[in-house]
């Protein structure tokens, strides 16, 4: 809840921001349509570009503009000659990139007069398909555009990019990100997918978000997440405010659904919209209440279903400190049983998310195996052995993970008394490249693994009874930096610490268009662990103790928990 909370003060934020700044915009028009709302409510044209630009200029300003999609992309498509202004189509999605470069191309014979070939080089960030999800790419962009002078005396293109180019810079300011509300693993919460939309004019934004959640899950978690809204049902009218100044959604016929799914879909509607608008929530199928009562909703009437998928504020940190599990405070005292009085030697922990069970990686003769059982309490040994295993990682309180010998991905389900290994299906993983570690969302959709130093994503799909990864996507660290270990900090970012001694640790966005650097002050490499405590706290080790930090510009402190360096903290989940 914590999470959450921190996310509706975010949100209320920037939406009292937005509505203070903004005017109602028409979304689509017809081509020739050229105004646009500015922040002081009066309208302005789009301009053509500045008069006299040069064809390098020209071709730099397009990529600049086309992220605007106003007007069917009306402020790019004053970059180009008449006749291709007319008929071009933007093709769906964009390629976003940043340190855009325009190059005059040296032709083997000579351009005719008034013609020019200009090349545009840029890095690729990644691409923002047509259900409005992110997929990051790298590498370097390189296309030809010929642009010609036109009857006027003015340069335009006539040739753009095959692909809507558009600056990292601009799409920024134009387009914000906004979970979208669908199911958890066991289907009893929620989970949030990342999409993207346009910002302005906020008024607007609650229908947008609402048309992506019955659209259903993205490209790439539509095998790992699922929703309560059966298909073919969608927004029957505009989701507008009331006269009342609720937030009204009306969906079209559900069809036989049970009382159980009827509240899954208000919890989906109403943690979406919580993005995008501080109102109350009516929803309605085909103009009658959705719920019986018929009340107005809040988050804070929707807290049962994401209760599991939050971190509990009553449980504390624990650590991994000479072979022994000690608790992550002023007293350090070793946990209850064999895995804090020394008997096991650990060499690494996890904690379930509601803590009443313990996985734990102990020394054998010729390597490590796995124990797992009540917290506190005697842990069975597992078949699971090997030289290394990653940190065991939760999935609800029947389910731990991890990785063995850097190969295996192994998960061990509570069958009715005993805990039984399965082998995951990480065929669509990297191959060839070692998975130093793992971490499952604490919606069980995803995981988050490390390998071969990057940051990979994949959704976590059920099929006949069998873990599979899939649709993995590989989140590279800024400047070549190598990453280490990672961590869940919210639905939608993860934690990772890299080896770099200037950019120790970053908060990422989970589908990696953001990298954001904590301050290194006080850090010394190398880091050897990290983990994320309530309301979002973050906590690595180094060799000189456990540190802590809240946001990404705060000095990191020492914990007050007596503990030295290479200690292994970790949270439930």
């Amino acid at each position: 809840m914590g999470a959450h909370r921190s996310r509706r003060l975010a949100a209320l934020l920037v939406l009292l921001l937005s509505v203070s700044a903004c005017a109602s915009i028409p979304e689509t028009s017809e081509p020739k349509a050229v105004k646009e709302v500015d922040g002081s409510n009066t309208t302005i044209p789009v301009n053509p570009p500045p008069a006299d630009i040069d064809p390098l200029a020209l071709v730099r300003s397009f990529v600049d503009k086309a992220a605007s999609p106003a007007s069917n992309h009306e402020s790019a498509r004053k970059h180009l000659a008449e006749s291709m202004e007319r008929n071009w189509t933007p093709p769906p999605g964009m390629l976003i990139v940043e340190n855009v470069d325009t190059i005059p191309v040296a032709t083997p014979q000579p351009l005719p007069e008034g013609v020019q070939l200009v090349t545009l080089r840029a890095d690729r960030i990644g691409r923002l398909l047509a259900d409005s999800s992110f997929v990051p790419e790298t590498g370097e962009f390189a296309v030809d555009v010929r642009v010609e002078l036109q009857s006027n005396g003015q340069w335009r293109i006539t040739t753009p990019p095959p692909d809507l180019v558009v600056s990292k810079t601009s799409f920024s300011s134009i387009f914000r990100p906004v979970p979208i509300y669908f199911l958890d693993h066991d289907l009893t919460g929620v989970a949030s997918d990342l999409r993207y939309v346009v910002a302005q004019p906020a008024t607007t934004l609650p229908r947008r978000v609402i048309d992506l959640l019955t659209s259903g899950p993205s490209e790439g978690m539509r095998q790992a997440m699922r929703t309560a809204i059966p298909p073919g049902v969608h927004p029957k009218t505009n989701t507008t405010e009331a006269a009342d100044g609720a937030m009204e959604v009306n969906l079209s016929e559900l069809g036989d659904v049970s009382p159980d799914t009827r509240k899954l879909i208000a919890a989906q509607v109403v943690y979406t919209l919580e993005g995008v608008s501080s109102a109350r929530v009516r929803i309605k199928e085909e103009g009658v209440p959705l719920l019986p009562d018929g009340k107005d909703l809040r988050p804070t009437d929707m807290e049962q279903y994401e209760a599991d998928n939050v971190q509990r504020p009553d449980l504390p940190g624990l650590a991994v400190v000479d072979e022994r599990v000690l608790v992550l405070d002023r007293n350090a005292r070793p946990i209850p049983g064999p895995a804090g009085s020394g008997e096991y030697d650990v060499v690494r922990a996890g904690r379930s998310p509601h803590g009443g069970k313990l996985a734990a990686v102990t020394r054998r003769p010729g390597g490590v195996a796995l124990r797992v059982g009540d917290f506190g309490e005697q842990l069975a040994e597992l078949p699971t052995i090997g030289n290394y295993m990653s940190k065991p990682t939760w999935r609800g309180e029947e389910e731990a993970w991890t990785v063995v010998d850097g190969r295996d991905v192994v998960r061990v389900v509570d069958t009715g008394g005993e805990w039984t290994p399965q082998t995951v299906d990480t065929r669509a993983l990297p191959t060839g490249r070692p998975i130093t570690d793992l971490r499952l969302s604490r919606d069980g959709t995803r995981i988050a693994a490390v390998i071969d130093g990057s940051v990979v994503v994949a959704g976590v799909a059920e099929q006949d009874g069998h873990a599979v990864l899939q649709r993995p996507v590989v989140l590279r660290a800024p400047q070549g930096m190598q990453v280490t270990s990672v961590e869940w900090r919210q639905d939608e970012s993860l934690v990772a610490i890299t080896d770099s001694n200037n950019y120790p640790v970053y908060d990422l966005s989970v589908d990696g268009f953001r990298w954001e650097p904590y301050t290194a002050a006080n850090l010394g490499q190398p880091l050897t662990a990290v983990t994320v405590g309530p309301g979002g706290q973050v906590v690595v080790a180094d060799r000189h103790g456990i540190w802590q930090s809240q946001d990404t510009d705060d000095v990191w402190s020492l914990t007050d928990a007596p503990i030295g360096g290479a200690s292994i903290p970790f949270y439930p989940g």
